[in-house]
């Protein structure tokens, strides 16, 4: 078997055992609304990124841990969002969508901290 049909294999067999995640969908199924997404301008965000203050959230991505802020971002993305502008996480996970420049499209809160 050669190498290069080594890695073909390879890469066939991961791509079928895992479940796919269509564009504008949440790791956990539930589908981000249109206005918020262009297929991966939305993701998870760790709850250890988000601060509550008496406003509303900070978050703080660092470079490479959201698809729209790679890791060749010269520093961390910082945005205040107001309370105003978040919206209610239907999985209980904060998700944060933004565009290639950082600039906030949507952010999903959960309650509690979760």
């Amino acid at each position: 078997m050669t190498r290069l049909f080594a890695i073909a294999l390879i890469a066939l067999a991961s791509s079928c055992t895992q479940t796919p995640v269509y564009a504008h969908e949440a790791m956990s199924g539930w589908h981000y609304p249109a206005v918020c997404c262009s297929d991966r301008d939305c993701a998870e965000v760790p709850s250890a990124a988000i601060e509550e203050t008496l406003d509303g959230y900070v978050v703080t991505v660092a470079p490479g841990r959201h698809p729209m802020w790679p890791i060749t971002k010269p520093g961390p993305l910082k945005l205040a969002i107001p309370y105003l502008d978040s919206q209610l996480s239907p999985d209980g996970r904060f998700h944060l969508c933004i565009d290639g420049t950082g600039k906030l499209l949507c952010f999903f809160a959960a309650i509690g901290g979760s």
